[in-house]
């Protein structure tokens, strides 16, 4: 006969995301950047051509969180269903794409843009096959110009790519074309109805990057402020944990604001108080411990030196 566990040992749905971008379910755990938002805003409800926009910040911050908000989150919904200018937004991460050549990269940014695009009730812009004797390059114009046609009257395009330099990895390696840096730019110059947002580290402030980045207005993604961080830590886990003060404290002067290092300690946490089978507070003696954990394995507060690599900021 099966026995029922009392409800203090019953195991809790741990909340936290460890090094994923917050998509879906866990889109709830995305917390602050209300002036992000408002940068947002103040970039993309203007009438006329908007700005060409570059987010940037250390890894894993959450600027890739950032952008599936913007593209399909409840944060951007007011964004996207603006009464006065509708926004067909579009993620695209260049990952995917890395080691490829030239004409494969651009088609397959092509065929993914559009793909993304036919989701928000645009028409298909770009066949299944290509045409004969067209270059990739005019496959990517051909892409572009189809969508804008079927833009309606008062719709803009949202291009938000992730991951940008994985441009300058293709170009070091040999795979891609210098060209591309130019092609890009002439993109990003005259697109009337197309908004290239780029995302990726510091790294894009660089030199190398100034043609592209020189046309872009700049916002640097940074860590949560206390408030926030104490609201990631606790609205998750209301009603199944306490954090008390102490531990909060703890977590804060370890992570510093940074949503990466505080979910990883929170799931560990939560992981801990399961394999204990009881629902006491959590203490500053249970952060002290995974935290002592987390340092042994790489993990720091100053940049996230060591540990082990994500895909997603």
């Amino acid at each position: 006969m099966d026995i029922a566990l009392p409800e203090a040992r019953a195991l809790i749905a741990n909340p936290f995301v460890v090094g994923r971008p917050l998509t879906g379910v866990s889109s709830s755990l995305y917390v602050g950047r209300e002036e992000l938002f408002a940068w947002f805003d103040e970039n993309l409800s203007v009438t006329g051509q908007p700005n060409a926009l570059l987010l940037h910040g250390p890894r894993r911050i959450g600027k890739t969180s950032t952008l599936y908000q913007l593209v399909e989150g409840d944060r951007g919904r007011p964004l996207r269903e603006n009464r006065g200018r509708l926004l067909f937004p579009a993620y695209i991460d260049l990952q995917r794409y890395a080691g490829r050549p030239t004409d494969e990269w651009l088609r397959r940014l092509a065929r993914d843009i559009c793909r993304r695009l036919n989701t928000s009730n645009l028409e298909r812009s770009i066949p299944d096959s290509a045409v004969p004797g067209e270059t990739a390059f005019a496959a990517f114009d051909r892409c572009l110009d189809r969508l804008e046609e079927t833009l309606p009257d008062d719709g803009l395009i949202l291009l938000a790519i992730d991951e940008f330099e994985e441009i300058r990895a293709g170009i070091e390696a040999g795979t891609l074309e210098t060209e591309v840096l130019a092609y890009l730019r002439s993109q990003i110059q005259h697109r009337a109805r197309i908004v290239f947002l780029l995302c990726g580290s510091a790294a894009l402030l660089e030199p190398f990057w100034a043609p592209l980045t020189n046309l872009t207005a700049h916002y640097e993604v940074s860590p949560l402020d206390f408030d926030q961080s104490m609201t990631l830590i606790r609205r998750p886990i209301a009603g199944l944990l306490s954090v008390d003060d102490e531990a909060v404290d703890r977590i804060w002067q370890f992570a510093k604001g940074h949503p990466f290092l505080i979910q990883t300690i929170c799931h560990r946490l939560v992981s801990f108080a399961n394999r204990r089978h009881e629902r006491r507070p959590l203490a500053a003696g249970d952060v002290a411990r995974v935290i002592d954990q987390l340092v042994i394995e790489g993990y720091t507060n100053d940049g996230l030196a060591g540990g082990p690599e994500e895909v997603h900021p």
